[in-house]
This record gives structure tokens, sequence and C-alpha cells, in this order.
């Protein structure tokens, strides 16, 4: 169904299909609706393309809202099934049932403000005296970041061992952009950079560039650095970044404010 459903509303992706004007431009009702309340850590929205219809996901749960007709549905949070670069959220009330399909998509950029970075596949479910009433509808959609992980970050601890316990020869940093989904990090003549992705306070690093070689001298931050890949959460408390692997702290950082 997933497969059939992301085809069926998005049967020709891509550039050309985006620059049609009333993509381009958008629609006022479709913003608006889009920059309404929604519950606390909403961490993903996405908008109809062609209908006032939004789409809210935080980990309170998956809002449905809609003007015409005027309606708004609270489902419960799921965990997403993860299909490649999918994600995918089910979720059902008593009467209702609803199920996201989220991608990454560049071309979603052409649409209204170019705050939009993934295409969105919705069906809603309606059940009423046993007739479902299908929706399958069409979005574009974006991750919302928090401002303050951006920036740059000094290691401080691995686990339970300071910096001083653990004999490296130049103290690891890391850069995060949230508006840009990017980072890098450094440690002696090492260098790492690549992408993240949060999911409210879940983060995701994804390398792209590390050279395999590195002098012996700075073995250590590179050990250092590759931990990132298995974090999988973060917590921000004044100007320290925490980073966990699981239920399990791994890294800690401090905002570097000499260079704000």
């Amino acid at each position: 169904m997933i497969l059939a459903l992301t085809v069926s509303l998005f049967p020709s992706c891509g550039v050309d299909h985006v620059k049609d004007k009333n993509y381009k431009e958008g629609s006022n009702k479709q913003i608006d609706l889009l920059n309404k309340n929604d519950l606390d850590g909403t961490f993903f929205k996405a908008v109809a393309q062609d209908s006032p219809q939004v789409v809210s996901i935080s980990r309170k749960g998956i809002v449905y809202s809609s003007t015409k007709p005027n309606q708004k549905i609270v489902f419960p949070f799921v965990e997403p099934l993860v299909d490649g670069e999918c994600r995918i959220y089910k979720s059902q009330t008593k009467h209702e049932e609803i199920e996201v399909v989220i991608y990454e998509d560049e071309t979603a950029r052409e649409f209204a403000d170019g705050r939009f970075d993934h295409s969105v596949a919705v069906r809603l479910v309606k059940k009423v005296d046993d007739i479902e009433n299908i929706n399958d509808f069409a979005c574009f959609g974006h991750y919302i970041y928090t401002e303050k992980l951006s920036g740059n970050w000094i290691f401080q601890s691995y686990e339970d061992k300071r910096v001083e316990e653990l004999g490296i020869n130049q103290i690891p940093m890391i850069c995060i952009d949230t508006n840009t989904r990017s980072f890098s990090g450094s440690g002696g003549n090492h260098m790492i950079y690549g992408d993240i992705r949060c999911e409210g306070d879940s983060i995701f690093f994804k390398v792209v560039l590390s050279p395999e070689y590195v002098t012996e001298m700075y073995q250590k931050e590179k050990e250092l650095l590759s931990v990132l890949d298995g974090c999988d959460k973060f917590e921000l408390k004044d100007d320290y970044l925490y980073l966990f692997e699981g239920n399990k702290q791994k890294l800690t950082f401090l905002r570097d404010t000499y260079s704000m």
C-alpha cells in the first residue's frame, strides 16, 4: 500500500512537477494553517500541495488539521517504520486511521517560501457505520530544528571519562549548522563532514566525508569522533550538549562562546 500510495500521489515527482505556478506560489490559507500553534515539541510539519490540510508530528501526537471542513484530529504518537530513506508513521483512533510517508525531495523547495525539503504522502481513513471514507493527499514538509543546537562545540567527556583522562593530543570540536542540516568535526589532522537529522530530541549524524588515513598521533581523536555515528538522542542544558546512544550518555560538549 505504501508504494502504491506514494506513486499515485506523486506520479511525476521532480522539477517539472513542482515548477507549476500553483506549487511555486502556494496558498496563503495553507501557509496560515501551517503556522498555527502545534503540540509542544513538534518536529515535523507538512502542508498539502493543493488544499488547506496540514499534518504535524511531535512526541505528543500526530495532528491532522484542515479548514474545509474545519477539523482537527490528534492521533497517538508512534515510532516510525524505516524503509531506506523513508519514514512511515501509522496511527489510529477509534474512528480514524492515518498513514504518513516522508522522504527527502529537494525539488520541494520550489513550493511556497522554500522551507520545504521533503515530499509526503498521506492517507486519512474515517470510519462511519462500517463505511471507510479514504482521503489521499500529497504534501510538502520539513523538519523543525532548535536553533540552540547550532554552533561550535568543544569536547568535554566520553562516557564517565573527562578529556584530561583520555590522553588525547588535541581536543576535538564539532560544528553544527541547523540551517544547512550539516555538521563537521575536527581532532588534530582528522576532519569529518556530514549531515544531521533531528526528530524531536532524536538526532542522527551521517558522515559523508571522512579520510581513511589518520596519523597515529591523532588516532584517539578519530575514534572519539566516530562515536557520533552511533548517537541517537541529544539534550541541551545551558551551554552543554549531551549526546546519547540508546539511554547511555556517550559524549559531552561545551559551547564555544568565544567564537559567537
